[in-house]
């Protein structure tokens, strides 16, 4: 049985519709953490444990291309205004120390206009704080088939091709205590000409960035087995001291 024209046309419509509506809803840019889980009170993406696998994803457009430099930015959570020795973290192998090793301020890096201005990442809870960040570029061997990470926080690349991929290998066994680190991915412009957001001359600015939705974050460092016994042992033998205390 033949199935109309009108009807097929209405069917094909339809398609094209679902997948314009699906291409649409996976943003440009996006982070994922292989065996992660989504933080729905944080809207982020975050870690299992200390040592994971990080991604970054591109689904290029005419103003995001392949061919561009992007930036990944690593800063310290919870916020911190003043140096102190948080330990340290390693991406790829490189160890940055926490806080020595990192700059105090908003994304992007900007020597020229290092303050915060419009065309600069929105703090979103996180900055300004000790970050560092680091410029890479998509190969166009690792592809992957096109996923919302929002909706699938645990996954890695995909068979299949429309987005590509950069892996970053995470190491945050030694970060202080509490703390953890938060990932932004972003690309950028050089301002040339003072208008809009632009700060001025030579300021450089966020063009396109990974939504708050679709960021990454290090699962926050916890005590050392030996600092909770420490810590354990200590209370109890406040527990004890009191109660010979209350006995006598």
């Amino acid at each position: 049985m033949k199935t109309p024209k009108c009807l097929r046309a209405l069917l094909t419509g339809a398609f094209l519709a679902g997948v314009s509506t699906l291409a649409s809803a996976i943003p440009v840019l996006q982070l994922g953490i292989a065996g992660g889980t989504y933080n729905f009170a944080t809207q982020t993406i975050v870690s299992s444990g200390p040592n994971f696998s990080l991604y970054a994803f591109l689904l290029p457009n005419s103003s995001n291309m392949l061919s561009d430099t992007y930036y990944l930015s690593m800063a310290v959570t919870p916020q911190i205004s003043t140096p102190a020795n948080l330990g340290s973290f390693s991406v790829d192998g490189n160890t940055v120390n926490a806080t020595s090793g990192m700059v105090y301020g908003t994304p992007p890096l900007d020597s020229l206009f290092p303050t915060h201005d419009a065309g600069d990442l929105a703090p979103h809870s996180i900055f300004p704080t000790y970050f560092k960040e680091l410029g890479f570029n998509f190969s166009s061997a690792n592809q992957s088939g096109a996923f919302n990470t929002q909706d699938y926080p645990s996954w890695g690349p995909q068979s299949g091709t429309g987005m590509y991929y950069q892996r970053f290998n995470l190491d945050t066994s030694n970060l202080a205590s509490g703390y953890a680190i938060h990932f932004d991915l972003y690309n950028t412009m050089l301002c040339i000409n003072g208008r809009g957001q632009c700060g001025g001359p030579g300021d450089i600015d966020i063009t396109q960035f990974a939504p708050f939705s679709h960021d990454a974050e290090s699962a926050t460092s916890v005590p050392e087995p030996g600092t909770v016994l420490l810590l354990g042992l200590g209370l109890l033998g406040l527990g004890f001291a009191r109660k010979v205390k209350l006995t006598k």
